[in-house]
C-alpha cells in the first residue's frame, strides 16, 4: 500500500514525532510504500491569500505535497488537538494544500460538492490534554468532526477512521509506550 504520513506537530522531538516514527517503523516492517512529512519543514505562506479566488503560482512544496497526495491510497494524519482545533500549521496545510479542482469541485447545483480524491482512505492519530468525556460532553470533538468531515470526508476519502490520546498532558509512561504500539500496529495494517 503506499501511504502518506503527514506529521503537523511544529516542535521537533515531539510526542507526534515519536508517533509518526512508529507508524512509519510498523509500516515499513510490512513492506507498505510510505512517505513521511513534517509538515514544520515545508516552506509555504499558511494564509490563503486572495482566498479561492486567486490564481496565484503554488510553492514548489505545495504542489509536491498536491502529487504525494494524489500518489498516496492511505493518508495518515498525525497532530496535536490544541484549543479544540487544529494548530496553525495543520489548518494553514489544509488550506493551501487541499484546493478546489484538486481536493474537490464545487458545482452550482446538487450535489453542490464533487470530492475529487475518492479511492483514499485515511486515520487521524492525535492527541489532546482534556480526558475524551470532557471533549466529548463539551466540546463534541470539534478537532475529529472538523478534519474527519469538512476536510477528508468532504474530499472523498472514506473510511476516515481515528485513533485518539485523551489525557495526554498527564499520560504515564506505560500509557504513551501502549499509544505508540497502537500506532506502530496500525502502521503494519496499512490502517
Amino acid at each position: 500500500m503506499r501511504i502518506l504520513v503527514l506529521n503537523a506537530h511544529p516542535d521537533q522531538g515531539s510526542f507526534s514525532d515519536a508517533v509518526a516514527a512508529a507508524y512509519v517503523e510498523g509500516a515499513g516492517e510490512m513492506g507498505h510504500e510510505v512517505k513521511s512529512v513534517m509538515l514544520r519543514e515545508l516552506q509555504f505562506d499558511l494564509v490563503l491569500r486572495g482566498g479561492y479566488h486567486s490564481n496565484k503560482p503554488l510553492e514548489p512544496d505545495i504542489a509536491q505535497q498536491q502529487e504525494l497526495i494524489s500518489w498516496c491510497q492511505h493518508l495518515v494524519v498525525i497532530s496535536p488537538n490544541w484549543w479544540w482545533a487544529a494548530p496553525a500549521l495543520l489548518k494553514g496545510y489544509v488550506d493551501r494544500v487541499f484546493l478546489p479542482e484538486f481536493a474537490m469541485r464545487y458545482h452550482a447545483r446538487f450535489p453542490y460538492v464533487e470530492p475529487l480524491l475518492r479511492g483514499r482512505s485515511a486515520r487521524v492519530i492525535y492527541t489532546q490534554n482534556s480526558p475524551r468525556l470532557v471533549g466529548w460532553l463539551f466540546r463534541g470533538d470539534l478537532f475529529w468532526r472538523w478534519i474527519s468531515h469538512a476536510v477528508l470526508g468532504h474530499c472523498g476519502f472514506h473510511p476516515v477512521r481515528r485513533l485518539a490520546m485523551y489525557g495526554a498532558k498527564d499520560a504515564s509512561a506505560a500509557c504513551k509506550s501502549h499509544f505508540l504500539d497502537s500506532a506502530r500496529k496500525l502502521g503494519r495494517g496499512g490502517a
